[in-house]
């Protein structure tokens, strides 16, 4: 790997790393205008999106780990009968939130999986 190549990682991982251009910049020793032309660039904009996007898929395998333990602890503050009706009640609130949300995000990944079936079908 070049050494223009190694400095894309160092930006990249500083962008990852920080909330804004500014804070990245003087992480990375690279300065706002240089992280910006490179924001423009397709390669660099690709690699930097395929490197935020697998952050995000790590993120999101990790929380789905722990998304059972929440649900068991939500249930076991829910049925506690050491625990105030009201938090029993936001517990149970909660779960049903939680149960909500996740059927209706699994409809409609199930609805964009049909419809991306039918237009290959189609083509």
């Amino acid at each position: 790997m070049g050494r223009s190549a190694d400095r894309d990682d160092l930006v990249i991982a500083a962008l990852i790393a920080n909330p804004t251009i500014k804070a990245a910049s003087a992480a990375c020793g690279v300065s706002e205008t240089q992280i910006r032309v490179r924001l423009r660039k397709p390669a660099f904009k690709k690699r930097y999106d395929e490197a935020r996007r697998e952050l995000l898929e790590q993120t999101t395998a990790y929380v789905q780990g722990a998304l059972t333990e929440a649900i068991d602890k939500l249930l076991s503050i829910m049925r506690d009968p050491d625990v105030s009706p009201q938090t029993q009640v936001n517990a149970a609130s909660a779960l049903v939130r939680t149960f909500l949300k996740l059927n209706e995000d699994t409809y409609i990944l199930n609805q964009i999986e049909e419809i991306k079936k039918a237009i290959f079908i189609n083509e």
